[in-house]
């Protein structure tokens, strides 16, 4: 977020480093149209940001502590931009509302000339205006399947080009060559070479690999795993823990799944993939062994947390157990041995759990403490009373209300997960 409010603290220095001496004498009109360039240029800021994160950059992805945060970054820069827009909407508006209303006297009108492009940039910025309010709530309500919201959301791209032509024509000629206009320029430029990658189809290509399914395989009436060979490139990059971006299907576009493991030495990883929504509902019966599958990755800082003398909570709920599973892997190649962990395993019921026998074998030869939770024989977990007994951070992947239970106990600091709402 302090990358965000850097780049609103700079807008905003530009925009004052570019007032006339005279501006505080200045009447309606004026600041009128002070607040039309500001809000544009803040509205271009964030959308400039939204699109360079939307194209996934590693350096970026890395700074900002997992793609989890980006995509975070990412939706709140689009709720923001959104509301900039429309102040920039009802600015522009405002004067004719307000002698309607009488309450204001007409000003002299600007002559502008036979200006076509004017006219052109003006429409532009009112249909991207209402395009983007639309993909905006469209965005926030989730009314569309995934697959078909992924082909909407590339319009944002189409309506950021045009936002850039609007903004960029009808920057005033006396603030081209300011901070601020020139600010405002490289925005632009940021944005129209962001939506223009995105557009060519080129956003994750350099992190792709092409892998083979070899096992489809039901774990459970709701999880299915698949193993896939990936080629080197991937294995190098890989940390246990982290997941990729797996398109299965073109048409579906790419999911988020976390490595249960992988051998580095074969290039077989190991997906559990469990039924939440309509497509991974239909995937067993759509997907066969020898189809190709494009992973992008690995992402994700959701990686194993160095020894300490002090107590480490690992909590897993569901299929959230993944990455776990694959510390303990990674642990057990190492033959490192962790006795101050404990490892704590929710489901709903027996049926549910993932791997028992393996996260047993694995917890043993760690020395990591293992507990496992049936909430139909056990009940919830307290962990109010577990946290207050033997206070330590705590690892958790697993469903949003376990995490906000945690978050009633832990400090911010002290509680670390991921966040894999994409959308």
């Amino acid at each position: 977020m302090r990358y965000l409010i850097g780049l609103l603290t700079l807008s905003l220095l530009c925009w004052g480093l570019s007032l006339p001496a005279d501006a505080l004498s200045q009447g309606f009109f004026f600041w009128r149209g002070q607040g039309i360039q500001l809000t544009g240029l803040l509205a271009i800021g964030l959308m400039s940001a939204l699109l360079l994160m939307a194209s996934r950059p590693r350096w970026l992805e890395q700074r900002l502590g997992g793609l989890d945060k980006l995509y975070q970054l990412h939706k709140w820069s689009g709720i923001s931009s959104g509301i900039l827009v429309l102040m920039h909407w009802v600015l522009s508006k405002s004067p004719r509302w307000l002698i309607q209303l009488g309450w204001l006297e007409p000003g002299a009108p600007r002559a502008h000339g036979a200006d076509a492009w004017r006219g052109l940039a003006r429409e532009a910025g009112e249909l991207a205006f209402y395009g983007l309010i639309l993909l905006l709530i469209v965005s926030l309500i989730r009314a569309l399947p995934y697959g078909r919201f992924r082909v909407i959301h590339k319009i944002g791209a189409v309506l950021a080009l045009m936002a850039c032509f609007h903004s960029l024509y009808l920057l005033t000629p006396a603030l081209r060559w300011t901070s601020f206009g020139i600010l405002t320029q490289l925005l632009c430029l940021v944005a129209a070479g962001a939506a223009l990658w995105s557009l060519s189809g080129r956003i994750g290509r350099a992190q792709q690999v092409i892998g083979e399914v070899l096992t489809i395989q039901p774990l459970t009436s709701q999880v299915l795993q698949l193993t896939i060979r990936l080629p080197a490139a991937f294995c190098q990059r890989y940390q246990a823990g982290q997941f990729a971006l797996l398109t299965l299907h073109p048409d579906e576009g790419a999911h988020p799944f976390t490595l249960v493991h992988l051998d580095t030495q074969t290039g077989i990883a190991t997906f559990a993939i469990k039924a939440l929504g309509d497509y991974t509902r239909t995937l067993a019966d759509r997907l066969h062994i020898g189809d190709r599958a494009r992973v992008e990755g690995p992402f994700g800082g959701f990686t194993l947390p160095a020894a300490s003398s002090q107590t480490h909570y690992w909590i897993a709920g569901g299929i959230g157990i993944t990455p776990f599973v694959a510390w303990l892997e990674e642990l057990a190649e190492r033959g490192e041995h962790r006795p101050g962990t404990r490892l704590i395993y929710c489901v709903e019921r027996h049926s549910d759990l993932l791997y028992q026998q393996r996260l047993t074998q694995l917890a043993a030869t760690c020395a990591i403490s293992l507990t496992i939770l049936e909430r139909d024989r056990h009940g919830l977990l307290d962990a109010r009373q577990l946290l207050a007994q033997d206070p330590g951070p705590c690892w958790f992947c697993g469903p949003e209300g376990m995490r906000e239970m945690l978050q009633q106990y832990l400090p911010r600091q002290q509680l670390h997960y991921e966040q894999f709402e994409f959308r």
